[in-house]
């Protein structure tokens, strides 16, 4: 069974996937799938397939198959982790120890439930002193006025880092600006290449990927470019 290592945020519609005929996801059950429209020029972290390929199929074409269901644990867990990395919102303190108690005790699923984290929620992890749990409550806090490139990071929008981000965030002044542009439109900005300018409308074209966008700006996080 091919073990999924890789992370899709939002849902993937229909039309955009083929589902694998044979293999599941070895977390969630959930029956394999691959983008068949190349939304990205990358896999999205490839599965591991060193051991387990399928006959006549090269570890290119296996990597490109990975877990459609957004709530799969490993996934939820990443895009979770990646949204506290120091690539993303820094939120300092906040190492993988502590990430992982969040996601497994419910209190943390996506990015916007960071900012609805009690103190008391923190302070009751495991190995979590007192003078801790006020430095990642702090550093929580303060991470909602980040730069806004680091909240497109953190979205994790394949194939979008930091210096793809940076580079569409120096063409607006608002996010409501930049996701209103349209594909044809970020195609022609200095820096912003095709791939970005694809992958950034089609995530933010999934209503799931919107409403989280919608509660971080209610939450007053940083959409200022």
């Amino acid at each position: 069974m091919l073990k999924v290592l890789g992370r899709i945020f939002g849902k993937l519609a229909a039309s955009h996937v083929e589902l694998h005929a044979s293999e599941t996801c070895s977390e969630c059950g959930s029956q394999l799938a691959r983008n068949v429209e190349g939304w990205g020029e990358r896999p999205r972290e490839p599965l591991d397939v060193s051991q387990d390929s399928s006959p006549g199929v090269s570890p290119h074409q296996a990597a490109a198959w990975s877990c459609p269901n957004p709530d799969c644990p490993p996934q939820v867990l990443k895009r979770v982790a990646l949204w506290a990395s120091p690539e993303a919102m820094d939120i300092q303190g906040c190492d993988a120890a502590i990430v992982t108690q969040l996601v497994n005790r419910g209190l943390v699923r996506d990015a916007a439930e960071f900012y609805r984290l009690k103190l008391t929620e923190i302070a009751a992890l495991d190995g979590m002193t007192k003078d801790r749990a006020q430095q990642v409550f702090d550093a929580i806090t303060a991470s909602m006025k980040r730069e806004t490139w680091r909240v497109l990071v953190g979205l994790g929008i394949p194939n979008i880092g930091a210096v793809e981000a940076q580079a569409l965030c120096k063409h607006f002044r608002s996010w409501d600006a930049l996701f209103a542009a349209g594909r044809e439109r970020l195609m022609k900005l200095d820096g912003v290449t095709e791939c970005t300018a694809r992958n950034l409308t089609h995530w933010y074209g999934d209503p799931v990927n919107r409403k989280v966008v919608t509660r971080l700006e209610k939450i007053g996080v940083n959409f200022k470019c």
